[in-house]
């Protein structure tokens, strides 16, 4: 988990976060809760654009013994995207990670990333 998820395949989308930062915490178990409110600026067929919010949560953890699924990493942040029909859907976020990540101080705050694709 972390980062926009282009760096490796596999890798769990986390914004406010560097990519693959929560892998640390474990990798056998994940959750991820996304808010995103989106705004249109044009939504012309040549290029449709909107800005948007969003608010994320999640947490990595090895098994179930070991894994607290309500204590979540948690971030917010903005973004643009754009539709081109040539291109596809492209974008960049800024988002901050609130929280500290385990075993890896300091990778939590300001990040920007790039979206290439749809993202499930």
């Amino acid at each position: 988990m972390g980062g926009a998820g282009l760096s490796n395949f596999g890798t769990i989308p986390f914004r406010g976060y560097g990519d693959g930062d929560l892998e640390n915490v474990g990798g056998k178990l994940h959750a991820k809760f996304t808010a995103e409110l989106r705004f249109p600026i044009t939504l012309k067929p040549s290029a449709t654009i909107y800005a948007l919010a969003f608010l994320e949560g999640g947490n990595a953890g090895l098994d179930f013994h070991n894994y607290v699924p309500f204590k979540l990493q948690r971030s917010a942040g903005v973004g643009v995207r754009i539709f081109l029909p040539m291109f596809g859907l492209m974008g960049i976020d800024w988002g901050y990670g609130f929280d500290e990540v385990p075993n890896n101080p300091g990778e939590n705050g300001s990040q920007f990333h790039f979206v290439i694709g749809q993202q499930f």
